[in-house]
């Protein structure tokens, strides 16, 4: 904290801390605006959307936050833990608010009838992000370099954002009947996934130049769909694809290390 090459890591931090408690702010300006979903801020985008933004916008901070660490060698103790609360906030906490105030004002109806099922899915999903996190501060952060141990958090709340703007985009809810399910059991698979076993490859640079350059590409593209607040379907169609891949190609990798861990010929 006394070192000015950690204020860049940090301010970062801090953003991503500070956007997600705001976007629960924007949220509950639905319930008390005279013109609830009227846009905010100055912002054409209606208060769920923009809260939905904003939680992408937490993503690229926290990307840009490790990015920096590592450039300017300014990883430390404090800023460690220092991410780990602006996740909880950001991609534990915001996102189960987020799909729950959604789905009480788009159908309160519904929402009245399936209240436990909210709480549950809301509950099941924040305490997962919980677990994950501070699993992810008690393991040897040496264990696995290039592989996450299970989905990050960050993933799981970009993804739900991503799922509520698309949501909304399309008129998801009006067009297939029985929809409205879709975001509750959503919070709960993505929860179940971030407390998985599962191996997931991170974004590290590789032996393969055209994948690298492959990665850049998409990265740029993706922190300009995500500032502009255009395009949700590129980002999310990114997401799914490194989720379904990601995931496919560590559970292979997975296999290989128990395999060689287990072989009577290993040390």
């Amino acid at each position: 904290m006394v070192k000015s090459r950690f204020l860049v890591p940090n301010l970062f931090t801090g953003l991503n801390f500070l956007l997600g408690i705001y976007s629960i702010f924007v949220m509950h300006e639905t319930f008390t605006s005279p013109n609830p979903g009227q846009p905010i801020l100055g912002f054409t985008k209606a208060p769920m959307i923009l809260a939905s933004w904003m939680i992408i916008w937490c993503v690229l901070f926290d990307k840009l936050d490790g990015f920096a660490a590592r450039i300017l060698k300014a990883s430390s103790d404090f800023g460690a833990q220092f991410d780990s609360l602006a996740d909880m906030a950001a991609f534990g906490i915001a996102p189960g608010f987020l799909v729950y105030f959604y789905l009480q004002t788009l159908d309160y109806a519904w929402f009245s009838a399936h209240r436990p099922l909210m709480i549950i899915s809301v509950s099941v999903y924040m305490l997962c992000a919980s677990m994950r996190l501070a699993r992810y501060n008690a393991i040897d952060s040496e264990e696995l370099v290039n592989y996450f141990h299970g989905l990050p958090s960050t993933f799981a709340g970009g993804f739900i954002a991503m799922s509520t703007i698309l949501y909304s985009k399309y008129e998801v809810a009006w067009r297939f009947q029985g929809s409205l399910l879709v975001l509750p059991l959503l919070l709960i698979f993505t929860g179940i996934l971030m407390v998985s076993p599962l191996y997931l490859p991170k974004l590290v640079s590789r032996q393969n130049k055209f994948f690298n350059l492959a990665q850049i590409f998409n990265i740029i593209i993706g922190y300009i769909c995500g500032f502009g607040m255009i395009f949700p379907e590129y980002l999310y169609v990114m997401l799914l694809l490194y989720g379904i891949f990601g995931f496919g190609f560590g559970f292979l990798k997975k296999g290989m290390i128990q395999g060689a861990s287990s072989s009577p010929n290993s040390d």
